[in-house]
């Protein structure tokens, strides 16, 4: 008996002791539960609401089935705040965490959520979106169906305006004096026409400043429909006044749907547009076409200046702004230029940031010189700008051929009239220092902005550009990629140029 109860003490106390082992072995190790999917984590409800969305004009509602969140959105609203409800403990995208009505999303990209329990099972969810791509559309009735057939006498017509949930819908009735009638130089020739909108009164469209005068360019000539685009975005990101904003837009004549257009805002002096002062304020536009009724060939340089604004009434008032102008021209064309006081009468960031713009999109209109502003209040200086028309730039000049040449030299050899003006205004130290400065800063602070407008701004406009080409097929450059390529070979172009002076 004594035996069996001493076996037994033996048996207990190497059993206690094996556990004892058991659990020091173990006690650092963490108790692993198997990971694997969980069809019980679950999205109960997907939701844009207009609360987290105030670009929406009322909430969109989500299917959830079989693991798929699908719905209809329009490519205005590619990037939004979901508000989800679900029994997972955290939601992921990419392994970053999501919050409901709180986190925004660019739904352009392939999207999964990751659901996850607090054991780390997880369940995943797809977003599938049926895209709505139209754009705001702007009818346009004529009266009686009159055709626009020229650019000096206006149309009576009905506008009206479908936002497409981005806008405010308008219409204008015949009642309210809206008119149109053709507009441009060349553009005018090409069979999409472009139009100029006059309103009877001062009116703000698709969210722009009010105004009476409104311009709807074809880009006829544009197969991206960004060229202008791009162009002002620069403008604005240097921080040039005045500069414009293009909405794109589809429009429709009198039953005929047109394809996609530009609306912008008609270069003027007034308080929201170019803001110089409506009486005494200042545009001028150098212009080989030099069609303006008031207008002269300035003594150093012959270049065709047009005043824009104000109306004149005499040729005294012309002559006093062509003595002024002339004043300034004559200290650029001075043997002691630039150690004169030449910059008393004109901008120096304006001159630079108007060539960055030219330089960058290789635009040479400045050679001839064509559509190149300058505007200047009653006291104050010239400066250079709005910037504007962008048809021939970007390796279009010379080649008939968007996005070739990237690295042409902006100034024309041999030099023609803009030619000598402008290099010349280039070959001021304090100038080529001031392209240096904001060139640096353009590059390290907006270039990223730059092109991700350019990605956001070809998605929107993607259906309707597809289907203006059915309407207006030129063979032209329609590819997105190759544009911003040829920005990028841009760029390192103007960085061996500009690192040259």
């Amino acid at each position: 008996m004594n035996k069996v109860l001493k076996l037994s003490r033996s048996v207990c106390f190497f059993l206690l002791v094996g556990f004892v082992c058991i659990i020091s072995c173990n006690k650092d190790e963490p108790v692993t539960i198997p990971k694997g999917e969980d069809t019980n984590l679950v999205f109960e409800s997907f939701v844009f609401e207009t609360e987290n969305n105030p670009h929406l004009s009322e909430d969109i509602v989500f299917n959830v089935t079989d693991n798929t969140i699908s719905g209809e959105l329009k490519n205005y609203f590619f990037n939004s705040v979901p508000t989800f409800s679900t029994n997972a403990a955290t939601v992921e995208i990419n392994n970053e965490k999501q919050a409901s009505a709180g986190s925004p999303v660019d739904f352009r990209k392939a999207i999964t959520y990751t659901l996850k329990s607090e054991t780390g099972t997880f369940n995943e969810y797809t977003v599938d979106i049926s895209w709505d791509d139209a754009l705001a559309h702007i009818y346009i009735d004529t009266e009686g169906g009159a055709p626009i057939v020229s650019k000096d006498e206006y149309v009576y017509t009905k506008l009206a305006i479908d936002g497409q949930s981005k806008y405010d819908d308008r219409v204008f009735e015949f009642s309210d004096l809206a008119r149109i009638k053709g507009r441009g130089n060349s553009t005018w020739s090409w069979p999409k026409k472009p139009y100029k909108i006059k309103l009877d009164s001062k009116e703000s469209l698709f969210g722009l400043l009010p105004e009476k005068d409104w311009v709807l360019l074809a880009d006829y000539q544009d197969g991206t429909h960004l060229l202008h685009a791009v162009a002002f975005k620069i403008g604005r990101l240097l921080e040039m006044p005045f500069t414009n904003t293009i909405i794109p837009v589809e429009v429709s004549l009198n039953g005929d749907y047109l394809g996609l257009y530009g609306l912008t805002e008609q270069v003027e002096v007034k308080t929201n547009r170019v803001n110089v002062g409506n009486d005494d304020g200042l545009l001028l536009e150098l212009d080989q076409y030099y069609d303006e009724e008031w207008q002269f060939r300035s003594a150093a340089y012959n270049l065709p200046v047009m005043v824009k604004d104000p109306g004149l009434d005499t040729a005294s008032e012309l002559a006093l702004i062509q003595s002024d102008f002339e004043a300034f021209e004559a200290l650029v064309a001075s043997d002691d230029f630039p150690n004169n006081n030449y910059l008393d009468y004109i901008d120096d960031v304006s001159i630079a940031n108007y060539l960055i713009v030219c330089l960058l999109t290789s635009n040479e209109e400045i050679n001839h010189p064509k559509s190149t502003y300058m505007h200047k209040s009653a006291t104050g200086k010239y400066a250079m700008g709005p910037i504007w028309d962008f048809d021939w730039a970007y390796g279009f000049e010379g080649t008939g051929r968007h996005f070739s040449n990237y690295d042409k030299p902006l100034f024309w050899s041999p030099p023609v009239t803009g030619t000598n003006f402008f290099s010349r205004l280039m070959s001021d130290p304090k100038i080529e220092l001031l392209i240096k400065d904001q060139w640096e800063d353009f590059k390290a602070f907006h270039l990223s902005e730059l092109m991700d407008y350019i990605d956001e701004h070809a998605f929107i406009i993607e259906g309707a550009k597809a289907r203006n080409v059915v309407l207006w097929n030129n063979n032209l450059e329609t590819d997105v990629g190759i544009m911003k390529t040829w920005i990028d070979n841009r760029i390192s172009y103007m960085d061996t140029f500009i690192n040259s002076f």
